[in-house]
């Protein structure tokens, strides 16, 4: 069996990109950690160690992703859901 690696996925409020985001993970069995950039006051932190403060954004040990299309691109070619 193939562990997932960790992923965190950066998200707003009243953002639907961020809810598709966030939809598409779940839907996928893909265990994830969910950051509310709003309530954790941690978009300084983004912009410092990721360069942007874009969300949706989702981060792993080997990428960042920007963007739902680009995280749907991501999770398609990258990321083996579990059996």
């Amino acid at each position: 069996m193939v562990k997932n690696p960790e992923v965190y996925l950066f998200v707003e409020k009243n953002n639907n990109e961020c809810l598709k985001a966030e939809e598409l993970l779940r839907s996928l069995n893909i265990p994830f950690i969910l950051i509310d950039v709003d309530k954790n006051g941690v978009r300084g932190w983004m912009l410092k160690d990721f360069g942007t403060m874009e969300v949706p954004l989702l981060a792993t040990q080997n990428a960042v992703v920007i963007g739902l299309k680009n995280i749907e691109n991501f999770v398609k070619n990258n990321i083996i859901k579990p059996l």
